[in-house]
């Protein structure tokens, strides 16, 4: 059944879109993505290098979350002519996430797609890594939908990752170009951070108060149960920590709430707000906690001690399971309840700086000194047609 309705979609869409490209591509740039309803820090960098150093190309930006439900995905259409129109009539398209048309159309051989991932590193299993079990796709609907098809680039944070990535995607090896994404340089930059944490403060200037900040970023989680459970997890937390020494910030997941939470001088004095991502946090953080979420590669390369509360870990690594040993490879300190965290914490213990040094070179390896110049200069070359793959992994 899901075959059947894939190739009515796909002959329907491809209709559609073969009226679009009877339009002429122009030197234009598209940034596609159904991750948030406002460009990411990695879009935000590249326009900008984009604008101020390549100013002759047009840029094209779509920005639109699925709403669930069948009311909600009917209501995303729209949106997917909109995508259709700026693929056919671009040179080039940014992806930062799996786009359904990018994936299933013929494309102009002159279109280019980059797929430039939201995720910084690669260590939990997803996409094709994860077919037929508890949290992926199922591998007729990835077949059905030519999931992760077409992409021309894809970038990856480091060596090491571009196996895993490979796998994800199912696409070859040398396809990739580990230089990794703009936001690495958001969070090296003195200037941003410097800037980020002037905003944050603003906000939220109970946070300026001389205390050193704890970061709590957990992953999504995708049942009620698990939902539930790290509620639970939170309470916890917030309770454990030593106010008089200690602020806490919680950042949840966006799919889930994308709700902050603010807690300064007791575990009952909560301020809530959604004006910042995680990754923004860290410029007033002096540490972060997480669980299975690829925020430990932005904390790693922000050079912030890092914890692991991994108070569900028995079900979650059973269920997913990781490219890597998550016991043994991660540059953290490891508590499955909250005491053993703010222990840690309160004494100062951190990871080892050796092991945090060599996993960073092997998984967040900034190579070059702006890897969104890195970015622009191939989105350049293949306007031009004459990238040469210099980029490229060779193994």
């Amino acid at each position: 059944m899901i075959k059947l309705f894939a190739k009515i979609f796909g002959l329907i869409m491809g209709a559609f879109y073969a009226l679009f490209k009877l339009k002429r591509a122009e030197n234009k740039i598209a940034f596609i993505s159904r991750q948030s309803e406002t460009p990411s820090v990695d879009f935000r960098y590249l326009i900008d290098e984009i604008k101020t150093n390549y100013p002759d190309y047009k840029i094209e930006v779509l920005c639109k979350m699925i709403p669930e439900g069948a009311v909600g995905k009917l209501k995303y259409i729209p949106e997917m002519f909109r995508q259709m129109k700026a693929m056919a009539t671009s040179k080039v398209v940014v992806l930062d996430g799996y786009c359904i048309l990018a994936s299933m159309l013929r494309h102009k051989k002159e279109l280019k797609i980059i797929q430039l991932w939201h995720a910084l590193g690669a260590f939990k299993k997803f996409g094709k890594s994860i077919l037929d079990m508890e949290g992926g796709k199922s591998s007729a609907v990835a077949e059905a939908f030519k999931m992760h098809n077409n992409y021309d680039l894809i970038a990856a944070s480091g060596d090491k990752c571009v196996p895993y990535f490979a796998e994800a995607f199912g696409q070859s090896e040398k396809k990739f170009v580990p230089v990794g994404i703009p936001r690495m340089d958001a969070l090296t930059s003195q200037k941003e951070n410097a800037r980020l944490k002037e905003s944050i403060f603003k906000k939220y200037p109970m946070l300026d108060n001389g205390k050193r900040n704890i970061l709590y970023v957990p992953t999504f989680r995708d049942t009620e149960e698990d939902r539930k459970a790290l509620e639970t997890a939170c309470e916890e937390l917030i309770k454990r920590v030593n106010y008089d020494e200690f602020n806490l910030i919680i950042k949840h997941h966006v799919v889930n709430t994308n709700k902050e939470k603010i807690f300064t001088d007791s575990h009952m004095n909560c301020v809530e707000g959604e004006c910042f991502t995680g990754m923004e946090f860290m410029s007033v953080a002096d540490c972060v906690v997480t669980d299975y979420s690829s925020v430990l590669f932005e904390a790693l390369l922000a050079e912030l001690p890092l914890y692991i509360y991994c108070f569900d870990s028995d079900k979650y690594i059973n269920e997913r399971g990781f490219y890597i040993d998550f016991w043994r490879d991660i540059p953290a300190l490891y508590s499955k309840n909250a005491k053993g965290i703010c222990n840690f914490i309160n004494d100062g213990s951190v990871a080892d700086k050796d092991k945090t040094e060599a996993f960073k070179k092997a998984y967040v390896n900034k190579k070059y000194e702006s890897v969104t110049a890195v970015w622009a200069e191939i989105i350049d070359s293949l306007i031009k047609g004459s990238y040469d793959n210099k980029y490229n992994y060779n193994g």
